[in-house]
């Protein structure tokens, strides 16, 4: 008794059909049978688990017509037991499996006049338990493992449409890194007049003077906020500053400060 009990940690990385054959092999040899039919129910709707033995394309005859009588028909000729106990018919023995995880049923047949013995019957119940809970363990595993998959599938998608939208970008990032630079260099034909931006009043700060520079250019605050790494917030801060020291009131007034002074 104590080593069926100890089925459920045998069959553990199994899958559930290979835990029903293994079932079926362990009732065979304990009992000595003759032929052995499980079938589990699919709480998720799919098809249900059959297996048996001696195999074959249909279940032995002798279990499908016992399985008949003793409950409902199944579309494949074999049938449900109903709600009760072990059912025993002329060498046969059917037991339902009513778990509140798992439900189906077990037929197996011996051809010894005493079977089945309390002992047997026993028996059978416990070793059919014992592979209900792997069963039901098995299936709740594969669901896990799927859902796991799942979410690491869009977790890699996601990851992959990063990196190509980060691909696309990185041009027009380098692009408006350059702007930025030229933006900053004084152009060697000009002469900045006394009193401009650098060095005289108005005495603008070197962030001020690549704000004015961008902002000449048409960027808008937000183009500029990207391209400085500023927030909006600190860009308006200095377009207020800069308009307050060289005197103007709107964009197209800065933008001409900029270029008489030498800003672009």
């Amino acid at each position: 008794m104590s080593a069926l009990l100890a089925l459920p940690a045998l069959w553990v990385d199994h899958d559930p059909r290979e835990i029903a054959n293994g079932l079926l092999s362990v009732l065979t040899g304990m009992l000595q049978l003759d032929s052995a039919y499980v079938r589990f129910a699919d709480a998720a709707g799919d098809l249900p688990l059959e297996v048996w033995r001696p195999s074959g394309a249909r279940p032995p005859g002798e279990l499908t017509r016992a399985l008949g009588r003793s409950g409902r028909a199944t579309a494949d000729g074999a049938g449900v037991p109903g709600a009760g106990t072990v059912v025993a018919d002329a060498g046969v023995v059917t037991l339902p499996i009513a778990l509140p995880w798992e439900s189906g049923t077990v037929a197996v047949a011996a051809s010894r006049v005493d079977f089945p013995t309390a002992t047997e019957t026993q028996l059978l119940r416990v070793a059919v338990g014992q592979a209900a809970i792997a069963i039901h363990t098995a299936r709740r595993l594969a669901q896990e493992s799927a859902a796991r998959r799942a979410a690491e599938e869009a977790l890699l998608r996601q990851h992959e449409l990063l990196r190509a939208l980060s691909e696309q970008v990185a041009p027009e990032l380098a692009a408006l890194a350059r702007r930025v630079q030229d933006a900053g260099r004084p152009d060697p034909g000009s002469r900045p007049e006394p009193g401009a931006v650098r060095g005289g009043p108005p005495a603008l700060t070197d962030r001020e003077a690549e704000v004015l520079g961008l902002l000449a250019q048409g960027l808008s605050n937000k183009e500029i906020a990207a391209a400085l790494w500023l927030s909006d917030r600190t860009v308006e801060r200095h377009i207020t500053s800069l308009y307050r020291k060289i005197g103007v009131a709107r964009r197209s007034e800065a933008t001409a400060f900029a270029l008489r002074h030498g800003v672009v």
